[in-house]
């Protein structure tokens, strides 16, 4: 499968594909809901994020992080499998950096296939530690009329960036080309998958009804994959993020930002603020 796009240099420069690049993009996004753009970020933005991700989080082995996700919730780690855990990473250092999560180059290509008034709907992480095993099968939302052959549109689109070069034996996300296509009852054998290695600066982006799983890490050190997901405004996720927030920003970082990047997070940061304000003891 041809799922792989590059990104030049001078595209990433001046944060736009060029019009041959777009189209490539679109109809690779469209055919296989599925497309990495090769290079589409800067790797001293990844690995800076990767130094920030080890200061606060290295020091949890599986064992510790099992113990962390057993806390009630409202928790901002949760397992998603074994020796799997996904994490609600709080906003600030390198992660409240604009150039990463309204990235221009991103933000320009996924105006497309979600129309301009999309907004961020989720920002998080999941680390798989060495041992974990194949996660499950899964789309990341079901599909909201039931049924694929009624031809939604595009309403969300996942973002994953990996924190480190990821391989075979470090355990890529594995994917089913075409499945957000399928009928939501066809469960594919877990050895059909696809997958290739992905390097720091690579984005991958997945329709919301593409069926996917992350591959066994086999390696010797954690792998860490940022993950933001990017929706139309009238899809709401209430899946993925009932016991938690999809996303987490210190108030005073928020009212720093740019009028266009604090609307980009309007949504998901007012459901964080009012789970907040509900968890606040009364006084």
């Amino acid at each position: 499968m041809n799922w792989i796009v590059p990104v030049s240099p001078s595209e990433r420069a001046v944060g736009i594909l060029s019009p041959e690049t777009e189209r490539a993009a679109l109809a690779t996004l469209k055919e296989h809901g599925c497309l990495l753009l090769r290079g589409a970020f800067e790797t001293s933005l990844i690995d800076n994020l990767y130094r920030e991700f080890t200061n606060r989080y290295g020091a949890l082995d599986a064992a510790r992080m099992a113990q962390a996700a057993a806390r009630p919730a409202p928790n901002p780690i949760m397992e998603v499998g074994g020796t799997r855990y996904e994490i609600t990473v709080q906003m600030t250092g390198p992660f409240a950096n604009a150039d990463l999560f309204a990235n221009p180059l991103l933000t320009h290509f996924l105006s497309r296939p979600l129309g301009e008034d999309f907004r961020l709907s989720s920002f998080t992480a999941v680390v798989s530690h060495p041992g974990a095993d194949i996660q499950h099968i899964h789309r990341d939302h079901p599909y909201i009329f039931g049924d694929a052959s009624i031809g939604a549109p595009v309403y969300a689109i996942n973002c994953s960036l990996p924190l480190i070069d990821v391989d075979a034996v470090t355990g890529p996300t594995g994917i089913w080309p075409g499945s957000h296509t399928w009928p939501e009852d066809v469960t594919p054998p877990p050895t059909t998958s696809f997958s290739c290695d992905f390097r720091r600066g690579d984005v991958i982006l997945m329709d919301y009804r593409t069926l996917h799983t992350g591959l066994p890490n086999r390696g010797t050190r954690a792998r860490p994959i940022l993950y933001m997901v990017y929706a139309r405004p009238w899809f709401f996720d209430d899946v993925n993020h009932m016991d938690r927030i999809p996303l987490d920003m210190p108030l005073e970082v928020f009212a720093q930002l740019p009028q266009e990047n604090r609307q980009l997070l309007s949504r998901a940061y007012s459901s964080a603020v009012r789970a907040r304000w509900h968890s606040a003891p009364a006084k």
